[in-house]
């Protein structure tokens, strides 16, 4: 919502216009008034409006003086409208040299008052995004050279920094689950946290792996240090609903000084990195746990993880399940890193592809699992973690067991699985016999034994039910369909499929159509 200062040396002419529009219907907000040029300039200075409305003759300097002060000593300054009871061409003049955006007559008409504001919006909402996108990389560089670097600022760069640097400051960071658009979700944080705390000119800089850094003031914070953790939830909520995005906050000490800001943004970085402390994403501050866990620094026993995989090569979920308890616990009693946890994960990652590899072959190289590493990228909490983890874990089991089971019984699973490969291609028994160093009579025996269907007809009708398919999803033309599965005569193809489901390829597509 835009701000607006009103200066008027007639009281009833300022309360007049405030009750003469609908500002917020308009988007805008009054957030202050003046009776005199000397009022209104340290009006301006405090609240930062986006428009000023002046009237141009006043008690101690008028408004065209106030235009002068204004652009002389403000950091930002504002749009002026003049309204003015004299049609003085030589003030026009004055206003325009001055880059006064219009110039309104007495009597004030509501439309034409209102027409003004509405043209001058999308004006200051264009500004303030190349503003915003300046002052980004303004902040970010400020940010690396005197809380990253430690490097002197000067008064300018510390007022940019924070207002007072005397007085309380938290550094928070801001981390955004999934990334976004890098201009689109900059100017959502940045609108939303200055929406939330009412301060257009809160320091906030672009942080590593997309996410933000900002400084809160002692102005931004509640009066009472025990509300910080319900401020910090209040300011979590505003923003996922603003940007639509699930957010972890990560706040630092409160402290004074630039020496203090600086150690606010040091414990904020361990905080991040101490995250899973806790299951959920609540928004977490510095506090003496953290500060023990970072201290101590104990890394994750290996031996998690190869009890874990243990229990998952025995294929008993109820102890896979409490494996992942036992993990669960350790990190969250250590407080244990982020990147001890990715270790972990990696770690038992690796080991289990490595052991699937090994019992199931080149023939079945796809990894059925999903992606541990990939899950953690996505930024879960630890208890989304657990959950993923525990269904990663009991899936792995089903498969290596399974692979035992086939690699016990011998290649003729391999076999099998060859065949559903590798349907469409000209398949015999003699060919695969050879491949897996076989004795043909005695591979056709063993797959009925094992199957109880003969090679010949199981490969049949692994064609028929992947012609079928393609029958049912696409549009390919009966001969290509022939092809595609293995056939080398689309008249043979026919036959077989009629002997099989009892009407031609043609009539059944058409079945399925109608």
């Amino acid at each position: 919502m835009n701000r607006i200062v009103i200066v008027d040396d007639e009281q009833f002419v300022r309360k007049g216009i405030i009750a003469l529009i609908d500002w917020e219907k308009i988007n805008y907000q009054v957030v202050g008034e003046a009776s005199n040029g000397e009022d209104a300039l340290e009006l301006i200075l405090e609240e930062k409006p986006d428009v000023v409305l002046t009237d141009i003759r006043m008690p101690v300097f008028d408004g065209l003086k106030l235009i002068e002060k204004v652009k002389e000593l403000a950091i930002k300054v504002p749009k002026f409208i003049i309204i003015s009871g004299y049609n003085d061409f030589e003030y026009a003049q004055r206003a325009v040299r001055l880059g006064v955006t219009d110039f309104i007559l007495k009597p004030i008409d509501k439309d034409e008052l209102e027409k003004t504001f509405m043209d001058l919006t999308p004006i200051i909402e264009r500004e303030y995004l190349e503003e915003q996108a300046n002052q980004r990389f303004v902040n970010f560089s400020l940010y690396q050279r005197v809380i990253v670097e430690g490097n002197e600022p000067t008064p300018q760069e510390l007022a940019v920094l924070t207002e007072d640097i005397d007085k309380r400051n938290c550094y928070l960071i801001i981390d955004i689950q999934q990334n976004q658009i890098r201009d689109k979700i900059d100017e959502q944080i940045n609108r939303a946290i200055s929406d939330f705390i009412g301060d257009p000119f809160v320091f906030i800089h672009p942080f590593e792996h997309d996410n933000f850094g900002v400084i809160l003031q002692e102005k931004h914070l509640p009066q009472n240090v025990n509300e910080a953790t319900w401020f910090l939830s209040r300011l979590k909520s505003h923003l996922e609903k603003e940007i639509g995005n699930k957010v972890f906050l990560f706040a630092g000490e409160i402290k004074e000084g630039l020496s203090g800001l600086i150690e606010s943004y040091q414990t904020a970085l361990i905080t991040s990195e101490r995250r899973y402390i806790q299951l959920e994403d609540h928004p977490l501050m510095y506090n003496d746990d953290i500060a023990k866990n970072h201290a101590e620094n104990k890394p994750l026993d290996y031996k998690l993880v190869t009890e874990l995989i243990e229990k998952i090569e025995e294929n008993k979920p109820k102890e896979i399940r409490k494996q992942v308890e036992k993990w669960v616990a350790e990190v969250q009693n250590f407080g244990v890193s982020i990147d001890s946890v990715k270790m972990f994960l990696f770690q038992l990652e690796k080991k289990l592809e490595s052991t699937i590899h090994q019992l199931a072959g080149e023939e079945n190289s796809e990894n059925e699992l999903i992606s541990l590493i990939e899950l953690f990228e996505q930024k879960k909490t630890l208890l989304e973690l657990k959950q993923e983890l525990e269904v990663y874990a009991i899936k792995a089991g089903e498969i290596l067991c399974r692979l035992s089971k086939e690699r016990f019984n011998g290649d003729i699973y391999k076999v099998k699985r060859y065949i559903d490969k590798h349907y469409n291609e000209n398949l015999t028994l003699k060919k695969i016999a050879s491949k897996f160093y076989m004795n043909p009579v005695y591979l056709g025996q063993l797959f009925k034994k094992t199957y109880g269907v003969y090679f010949k007809d199981y490969l049949l009708e692994v064609r028929i039910e992947k012609a079928k398919q393609i029958l049912r999803q696409t549009d390919m033309r009966i001969y290509e369909v022939a092809e595609k599965v293995g056939f080398g005569s689309p008249d043979y193809f026919v036959t077989q499929f009629e002997k099989m489901e009892g009407s031609t390829p043609s009539k059944y597509r058409q079945r399925i159509i109608n």
